[in-house]
């Protein structure tokens, strides 16, 4: 007789896992994606400070674009090329000259959270400014 009063939870737990289990899967895919939204994040923020470094020191613009595309390269490995943008100069003496460099990633694409959450952002950009 104690054999049967078991029968009727017989596949319960199959049903509970089947109805979590895409739940679960959205979050490890939405943590997944938001590590790596951050990391971009936080390697243009460290590519636009170097570019703004190297801007202070007074050089060209083509080695302030080469030096922050350097920095950038986590990130441009990863597929996602990597405009920089500078704004101001250096070479003048004003002692109210600043230069801004900015690192912008404009087609930042989600694996998993795409087609579930509408209005995530796909520009992921960062900016350094620094007085010469």
């Amino acid at each position: 007789m104690a054999r049967g009063t078991h029968r009727p939870e017989r596949g319960a737990a199959a049903v509970e896992f089947a109805i979590l289990l895409p739940v679960l899967v959205l979050i490890i895919g939405g943590i997944v994606d938001f590590g790596r939204a951050y990391f971009t994040q936080i390697v243009l923020t460290n590519a636009a400070r170097e570019g703004t470094r190297v801007a202070v020191t007074k050089s060209p613009v083509a080695d302030i674009t080469t030096r922050t595309q350097a920095a950038a390269k986590p990130v441009v490995d990863s597929g996602y090329p990597v405009v920089v943008g500078v704004t101001g100069d250096c070479s003048a003496l004003t002692p109210s000259a600043t230069v801004v460099v900015t690192a912008t990633v404009s087609n930042f694409s989600y694996f998993f959270l795409d087609g579930f959450i509408p209005g995530l952002p796909h520009t992921i950009s960062s900016r350094s400014q620094m007085g010469c």
